[in-house]
């Protein structure tokens, strides 16, 4: 296969003008043999006339036929109709040319094959016999070809040579993109700004320069993210490193203890905000999840079981009320549990009373997730789905990351995360349009399912 750009449009070039010269030239060739042909015979057909024309004369005026000089290509036999020759040309062989019958024959004599004319005169009772000696007709019309042949095999060199020319120049564009590329720093990522450009490189030359532009958003988010995070764990690590010094230092128990119970804290936030880096990096890397089903009533399940503990810590519970004909969404399982546990732990963390799960069918599916506290204020509703961004009066207890990592992992699937203000409390709502969601047999109440997936639960652990 031909790499070469310039090769293959040249090859395609080439080869679509060698055919259509191809099929010209066998046209030309037989349109010509026909003509020569034509006009070989027509000469014949004249040379009869003009000698029978001639022996009429000879033969009123009584005197001796003159003599009749013919090249030893073109013979000539003048016969009666009795069948006595009456005369031929120099070099004429003495058999007959043809059978007798007018008009066109062909036929061997004398180690020659020759096209002959017949002209019947019946009132001077003459037999005029013209033939053509085929191999000079045949030497004739290859004569000709090759006249026309040799300059059209010069003309399709000249032709090839320009093609290649033509092809060059028409690439020269390219040539200039490939510069521009080459000669470019790493670090720029800005517009190519190639101008003019052909317009069948338009669309390249924008393509580029789109990819050049989402490649320098992509990599100041990424730089932004970094000094983000380098920022969120350098807190608290400064205050685990501080209060591990008061521990160290301190005489009095209990300080110590407070110091003791403030380095646990700073532990938990560390680990929370490694964790869901991690979740972030993971979504990231699997951004297309959608074409497996799971079960929302077991992933509902799965959530309640693990944030159990942590709810009954600060008293709290989580309620389920979905119904039995809770669907199946189109999600790998680990980002629909990622989605709705990191849903669950900003209720438990950042809201008041019992979490509420709830779900709702109808054009689409809904999964909501309520808490009765003041939720979040309408002003910050569009700021908190960006990375390291809270929500105010959060203080320094959130790592703003749960709900950009819930927006991800809902993203192959279509779905999309709202906040809605409800009676007495604040509602985070996943919603997944039609496509994305199928009702299948009812699987038994979640507290009916509860111990079955502890139980299994256990057995992985062991």
């Amino acid at each position: 296969m031909i790499k070469s750009l310039r090769l293959r449009l040249f090859a395609l070039v080439a080869a679509i003008t060698l055919l259509v010269w191809a099929g010209a030239a066998i046209w030309t060739g037989m349109s010509a043999r026909a003509e020569v042909e034509r006009v070989l015979d027509r000469r014949l057909v004249e040379a009869a006339r003009m000698v029978a024309a001639l022996d009429v004369a000879t033969r009123k005026t009584g005197d001796a036929p003159a003599p009749i000089h013919y090249s030893r290509d073109l013979s000539c036999q003048i016969w009666s109709l009795d069948g006595g020759l009456i005369g031929r040309s120099a070099g004429s062989p003495d058999a007959p040319l043809a059978g007798g019958k007018p008009g066109f024959t062909e036929r061997v004599v004398g180690e020659r094959r020759w096209r002959v004319f017949t002209h019947v005169d019946p009132d001077q009772g003459i037999r005029v016999m013209i033939g053509d000696n085929l191999a000079i007709r045949e030497r004739l019309v290859r004569d000709l070809l090759l006249g026309l042949v040799l300059p059209a095999v010069a003309g399709l060199i000249a032709l090839g040579v320009l093609l290649w020319l033509a092809v060059s120049r028409g690439l020269r564009p390219l040539g200039r993109i490939t510069e521009a590329i080459a000669t470019r720093s790493p670090e720029s990522l800005a517009p190519l700004e190639l101008e003019p450009v052909p317009s069948e490189l338009s669309p390249l030359v924008r393509a580029m320069d789109t990819l050049l532009l989402e490649l320098d958003t992509a990599r100041q988010a990424e730089r932004a993210f970094v000094a983000n995070a380098a920022h969120e764990l350098q807190t608290p690590l400064a205050g685990l490193k501080t209060q591990a010094e008061v521990a160290r230092r301190a005489s009095d128990p209990s300080m110590r203890e407070h110091a003791l119970e403030r380095i646990i804290v700073s532990v938990d936030r560390t680990s929370c905000l490694v964790r869901q880096l991690l979740d972030l990096a993971a979504q990231e890397r699997h951004e297309s999840r959608a074409g497996t089903w799971v079960s929302v009533d077991e992933v509902i399940a799965t959530i309640e079981q693990d944030y159990r503990l942590i709810a009954q810590r600060s008293g709290r519970q989580i309620v389920t009320a979905c119904s039995r004909r809770c669907p199946e969404v189109a999600l790998d399982e680990y980002a629909l549990r990622l989605a709705i546990g990191n849903l669950v732990e900003n209720a438990l963390l950042h809201g008041a009373g019992n979490v509420r799960i709830e779900c709702a069918l109808d054009t689409d599916f809904e999964l909501r997730v309520i808490d009765f506290g003041v939720g979040i204020p309408k002003e910050d509703q569009s700021r908190v789905r960006r990375r390291f961004e809270r929500g105010r009066g959060v203080g320094t207890t959130g790592t703003g990351l749960g709900l950009p990592i819930v927006q991800m992992a809902i993203a192959a699937a279509g779905g999309i995360l709202e906040f809605r203000t409800c009676q007495n409390g604040f509602a985070a709502v996943l919603r997944f349009p039609s496509p994305a969601f199928r009702v299948t047999a009812p699987r038994g109440t979640f507290s009916e399912m509860a111990p079955a997936l502890s139980r299994r639960s256990r057995r992985r652990g062991r």
